[in-house]
């Protein structure tokens, strides 16, 4: 017989031999997330794992390291074949049935559950269920259950076949303990701190005690894909089923990130973009209960992250930005810009667009006050800057505020775009510290029943397609006359003005001040005021104001000083009296008075006996003339000041040539738009 033909023959019936000690799974590649990379314009494409080619030679079955599903734990078994993968790399495969894993006194390792070397595939076949053991046998002190931390490990893959290859954190018991108040931590349920290029996909996590997927912490890993996950937990406000928390869909901590074609309903934030995600693209995504498409409450260096083309349906939040405190006072923010969320779909959503940047810390329920805390401008101050919606749409009545917006008054969000954006709600719009709110384009805007402008504090609004005119809902008609409350804060720290410029002193909320006397600052940011003379502040154009606060101190040691006329009623010398400067230097003292008649276009006030140091605080309304509720400054101006587009006046009573020395920019003067270049 031919040698080379008994050689063939041998080996085609070792061939037919069953092959027991490795796994014949065939690896897919990502051939197809190549295909589906979608990098937006002027973005840098998302890197995708570097493996090696996944033969049955590096491919290892957890069944031959002693796994089984009869055992109450398989971790160190699983671990044994984690462990086997070459440098070169590899694949590990979870075959079909429930594998218990999780126990802590079955770890090697003392910072994950299941650790995950660079250049291997975690294979999760068809009906195969990785579930971690019950509350109490597995760590709770913020251990991670599969991935690696604070290991540089990159180029890993873990994955499945579909919705039946599950990973299952038995999280009921957990979320119970949180609700006992327990002492624990859980950690993430997949989690990558360092390295570069992960991939997840076609798989199914459910009911994780806390983060059901993390990329990155603190910047530390990139370039990571998820696709066709599927992310279950409970509702944290549901009444059927035990509350879940804290239980984030996708977190994401690091730059260059894709999340599309997933599912995710959850506890927390379905989505979430936390301190240096950057470059991160979500599309093609379907929302159930959650807290929404998110941002924060970590928010420093948040750059270019677009959510496109996501459906929700039950979920708490829909796109919501938010800016913490830590415990020691600092804010957690910095340099956040450009976000954009496009082509939503909010079916039964609670609160539908929202930004706070007093996140985790009660703002005052008069901006005012805020405003007159003010902090001073650092590093963790954030910057919201940049933001659109597009394509927006709810598709019923949600909850909340159909908008919620709250800047910071030392750091205003700015330039916030709604194109094509139609929210209905049960309450209206409440924005705060907000510099150029946008509508265009279609948007719509409106609320069941009450004002549409609930409050509209400090901040400018464009209103280029009648967004907000129609009020409330079902009366789509102008409403003429609706009001909306303001508070103008006249002190140092709102001055425009320097200590040598004539009268008239200018604020940047629009208000200005003429007297025969010059400008000076004092103690706490007051301003002083010369005895017997009277003072007309300059409201801004449809405003009423309705009462005053006065507060500070006399601007002499042994005399006191009255405040003896406001708004043209005079008052006695022992009514409204304010100490010396020798027992007092600050605010302390004040006196809230309502004006026996509201003033428009002028107030007038004169303090008496001494000189007098002062911040005052004016409150009132801004009225509608026109069924437009947000703009700020009409087109029409009555008079030959110059404004900028925000409604502040930038001077009083001018002359043509005072144009000429303005900064550049777009102001309104007799009646007309000046363009200064």
């Amino acid at each position: 017989m031919n040698k080379t033909f008994f050689k063939n023959m041998v080996l085609a019936a070792l061939m037919t031999l069953p092959v027991l000690a490795k796994a014949q799974t065939t690896f897919a590649g990502i051939t197809a997330e190549k295909n589906a990379q979608n990098t937006p314009e002027g973005w840098t494409a998302v890197e995708l794992p570097q493996l090696p080619a996944i033969t049955s030679a590096n491919t290892f079955n957890i069944k031959d390291y002693g796994a089984s599903t009869s055992a109450a734990d398989n971790t160190k078994a699983i671990q044994k074949a984690l462990d086997a993968v070459p440098t070169t790399g590899g694949m590990v495969v979870i075959p079909a049935g429930t594998w218990m894993f999780g126990s802590t006194d079955q770890m090697t390792s003392k910072t994950e559950v299941l650790s995950i070397k660079s250049k291997t595939v975690l294979h999760l076949c068809a009906r195969a269920t990785l579930k971690l053991v019950e509350y109490g046998k597995a760590p709770n002190n913020k251990t991670l259950f599969i991935g690696c931390k604070n290991k540089n490990q990159s180029d890993i893959v873990i994955e499945g076949e579909g919705e039946t290859s599950i990973i299952d954190g038995q999280g009921t018991r957990w979320w119970k303990a949180r609700d006992n108040k327990e002492t624990f931590n859980p950690g993430a349920m997949i989690r990558f701190e360092k390295g570069s290029r992960f991939l997840i996909r076609n798989l199914k996590v459910q009911n994780s005690p806390g983060v059901n997927i993390t990329l990155s912490n603190s910047n530390g890993a990139n370039n990571g894909t998820v696709h066709d996950v599927t992310i279950y937990n409970p509702s944290s406000e549901t009444k059927t089923e035990q509350p879940s928390h804290n239980t984030d869909g996708i977190s994401i901590w690091g730059h260059h990130m894709n999340i599309y074609n997933c599912n995710i309903s959850t506890g927390d934030d379905n989505v979430v973009c936390d301190d240096n995600a950057q470059y991160i693209h979500v599309w093609n995504c379907d929302f159930g209960t959650g807290h929404g498409a998110s941002i924060g409450s970590f928010t420093k260096n948040i750059k270019h992250v677009w959510f496109d083309n996501i459906t929700m349906n039950g979920t708490t939040a829909g796109i919501r930005m938010k800016t913490g405190i830590n415990s020691n006072g600092t804010l957690r923010g910095g340099g956040e810009e450009d976000w954009k969320f496009t082509n939503f779909t909010m079916t039964k959503v609670k609160n539908p667009f929202s930004i706070d940047c007093y996140y985790d810390k009660n703002y005052n329920s008069d901006p005012a006050v805020d405003k007159a805390n003010a902090r001073t401008l650092d590093s963790t101050t954030p910057t919201y800057n940049g933001i659109l919606l597009q394509n927006v749409k709810t598709t019923d009545v949600c909850d909340g505020n159909a908008i919620f917006l709250i800047g910071r008054p030392e750091s205003h969000i700015k330039n916030v775009t709604l194109d094509n954006v139609q929210i209905s709600a049960k309450k209206g719009i409440d924005i705060r510290f907000v510099d150029n709110l946008v509508f265009k384009n279609n948007s719509k805007i409106t609320c069941q029943s009450g004002k549409l402008w609930i409050r509209q504090y400090d901040s400018t609004v464009d209103d280029q397609c009648d967004a907000t005119g129609a009020g409330t809902n079902p009366n789509p008609t102008p409403n003429p006359g609706e009001t909306t409350e303001v508070s103008y804060i006249l002190d140092a720290s709102t001055s425009t003005s320097s200590s040598t410029d004539p009268s008239p002193w200018t604020f940047n909320n629009g208000c200005s001040i003429e007297s025969s006397k010059g400008y000076a600052t004092a103690k706490n940011n007051t301003i002083k005021y010369s005895k017997g003379i009277q003072f007309t502040i300059n409201l801004p154009e449809n405003i009423t104001i309705t009462s005053a606060t006065f507060a500070g101190y006399t601007n002499e040691d042994n005399k006191t000083c009255y405040l003896g006329e406001l708004n043209g009623t005079t008052f006695a010398s022992d009514k409204y009296v304010f100490p010396s400067r020798l027992t007092q230097t600050d605010t302390s003292t004040k006196f809230d008075i309502t004006l026996d008649t509201p003033a428009t276009g002028v107030l007038t006030f004169t303090p008496q006996n001494a000189q007098a140091a002062w911040v005052i605080t004016l409150k009132g309304v801004k009225v509608t003339s026109s069924g437009i509720n947000n703009v700020v400054l009409t087109a029409k101006v009555n008079n030959n000041n110059i404004y900028d587009l925000s409604g502040r006046m930038v001077k009083l009573n001018a002359k043509a040539e005072d144009l000429q020395g303005l900064k550049k920019g777009i102001y309104i003067y007799n009646n007309k738009k000046y363009v200064a270049k």
